[in-house]
């Protein structure tokens, strides 16, 4: 837009303006503005589905619900770090026989499955919602898996990220799982969202990627699509029609920045010399591998529920010690701590869970799980010992999650003791 003076028109600078939100990965990124794709209405028709019918309408629910399900797994089989375990963890959600029960009851009272399935959901959402914090965040899986089972019994393609074929900064509602997993950080330069929050799957993936994210911006909806915005992801503020120079200048600086701590080779040590341990977190023995091709010294949490957020039946002891094997291979001769079972709230494992627990994220959860699966902890820590045999570990350090007394303490070191294992705990209960 430009002014007239003199005959003569004067182009003026366009209007300079900011949104923000809360920045969670730092960094510095400028392209245009793309926006998810959006999900899918459900039939408005209140049309009751007969009683002959139901059935059929039953095994059309649970045949989406499996389809989508195995996309999630499918992709979590291909993806790696922590991009594998959200996607797992969410192909293990969307089997969540709560939801998928409610959703049931609902068709065998007339509901068509599109309905049946938004109501089903969002009965779980508001619980969530109620709970606050970090069951709050975990909404955002719950609506894109209800978006994305619609979808597939609508014959609609699944909502989400588009696939842009030059640089943009992404911009959503919200992401989910199976949006953020499987980005290309070289067309997708940053994140940003309306919603979410610092411990949201969009930032735990911003953080793998390695590219700069903000999320809770509120005013985000007042961007439009293609608009050229730069992102600060330290102080959350996204500039909207920046100078372009001056963008160009800060997103240089921050590519020599990262490059600088890409090629870092250690040694991990403070300012004044002191030697740090340097320790990896590794959900596999493929991560394991990977990591030990780093600077890392070995393995300091070794995540063993996220080997099994889609086995629907306990692993033998023996099928355990090998995947548990693979680990302790992967670093021969250095520390690795292994967790046992940190199963529960949102991270079901299906043959670990407790049904109907009135407070999934700390009560009956990881150690107290062998309360309701009599030897469940009991053949972990013997698969534990075999892989540590196996691989020649003289000291293989358990370690197990959400203890809440001093007697659970008490007896899970008893048990590592008695199989020459070095117990240790997460005390994570407030």
């Amino acid at each position: 837009m430009g002014r007239t003076t003199s005959g003569l028109t004067v182009e003026e600078p366009m209007q300079q303006q900011t949104v923000r939100g809360t920045g969670v990965v730092a960094g510095y990124a400028y392209a245009p503005v793309a926006w998810t794709r959006p999900a899918p209405v459900p039939p408005a028709s209140t049309t009751v589905v007969g009683e002959d019918d139901r059935p059929g309408e039953v095994e059309r629910f649970k045949a989406a619900v499996e389809t989508v399900a195995n996309r999630f797994a499918d992709r979590a089989s291909t993806a790696t770090g922590v991009a594998s375990e959200v996607l797992g963890a969410t192909a293990a959600l969307a089997r969540d026989r709560g939801w998928s029960r409610a959703a049931t009851k609902l068709i065998n009272a007339g509901t068509s499955a599109e309905g049946a399935t938004t109501q089903a959901i969002g009965q779980f959402v508001a619980q969530f919602e109620k709970l606050g914090g970090l069951m709050a965040e975990r909404t955002t899986d719950l609506k894109d898996i209800r978006n994305r089972v619609v979808a597939e019994l609508m014959g609609l393609p699944e909502p989400g990220v588009p696939k842009p074929t030059s640089p943009v900064i992404l911009c959503a509602e919200d992401l989910a799982p199976a949006d953020t997993a499987g980005l290309d950080p070289t067309m997708i330069r940053a994140l940003v969202t309306r919603l979410g929050g610092p411990t949201s799957h969009t930032a735990i993936i911003a953080r793998q990627l390695g590219i700069p994210c903000i999320v809770a911006a509120s005013s985000l909806d007042t961007v439009p699509e293609g608009t050229l915005v730069l992102v600060d992801g330290t102080s959350g503020i996204i500039t909207l029609n920046p100078d372009r120079a001056e963008a160009d200048a800060l997103v240089a600086e921050d590519a020599r920045l990262r490059e600088e701590i890409r090629s870092w080779r250690g040694p991990a040590q403070t300012a004044d010399g002191t030697h740090i341990q340097l320790l990896a977190n590794v959900q596999d023995g493929k991560a394991a591998a990977k990591a030990s091709e780093s600077e890392a010294e070995g393995v300091g949490l070794f995540r063993t529920e996220l080997c099994f957020l889609t086995a629907q039946t306990e692993p033998s002891v023996e099928e355990q010690a090998r995947i548990y094997g693979e680990v302790f291979g992967a670093f021969s001769g250095k520390k690795v701590v292994v967790r046992t079972l940190d199963a529960g709230s949102d991270k079901p494992v299906p043959f670990a869970n407790h049904e109907d627990e009135e407070n999934p994220a700390l009560g009956v959860r990881g150690i107290r799980l062998g309360w309701t699966n009599p030897g469940l902890v009991e053949r972990q820590l013997d698969a534990i010992q075999i892989a540590a045999e196996d691989n020649g570990v003289s000291e293989a350090w358990v370690m197990a999650p959400m203890v809440a007394t001093v007697d659970e303490a008490y007896e899970f070191a008893q048990l590592c003791r008695a199989r020459d294992l070095k117990p240790g705990i997460m005390v994570e209960v407030p």
